[in-house]
């Protein structure tokens, strides 16, 4: 069972299907178009789908190394949906967390707040090693975001991001025994 984890300022729960217009809405915000082109849906009617999926992955065993944990960031005030934070599998010693917040709430510092909700969490409860972020090292703000997290620059490569070549910066999270 995946608990809610809360802040002073946010919510991250499991995903309902009731979210899928606001993860619609998101996925059409021109950052998400720029930084996470796969996560752009043609309609409400493909986010609903992607979030069944997403939803029945809370059922299973869950193992970030194998499937996706991908959940709502919910502002607690007024129980608005307004991004996701998750863990999809990357390497063997640890996922990837990945983060979208609506451009409307960004620079609030609420992506750096899920991801550490998530990540810190995440190690406990899974007995982490690491988890690692990999963003584009032009996504300033993105990059900035798990620096505020506790995230550590690990290396800067190029590789296959998003179906091409790109300077990419990799950073990770040290858990449990590292």
């Amino acid at each position: 069972m995946i608990e809610v984890l809360r802040s002073n300022s946010l919510e991250v729960r499991p995903f309902k299907l009731e979210d899928s217009s606001a993860i619609y809405v998101l996925s059409q915000e021109k950052s998400l178009r720029e930084w996470i082109p796969n996560q752009v849906y043609e309609s409400n009617d493909e986010a609903s789908k992607v979030l069944k999926y997403l939803i029945s992955q809370y059922t299973k065993s869950i193992d970030t190394t194998k499937n996706p944990l991908i959940l709502a960031v919910v502002l607690k005030e007024s129980n608005k949906v307004i991004g996701h934070v998750g863990l999809s599998p990357h390497k063997k010693d640890g996922p990837e967390v990945g983060y979208a917040i609506g451009e409307k709430y960004v620079g609030r510092g609420y992506a750096a707040e899920a991801v550490s909700l998530l990540s810190d969490w995440a190690i406990l409860k899974f007995d982490l090693t690491k988890i690692y972020g990999v963003v584009a090292s032009e996504n300033v703000g993105s990059y900035r975001v798990l620096e505020k997290s506790g995230f550590k620059k690990i290396e800067e490569i190029e590789m296959k991001y998003l179906g091409s070549l790109r300077d990419c910066k990799v950073y990770a999270k040290l858990g449990n025994g590292s």
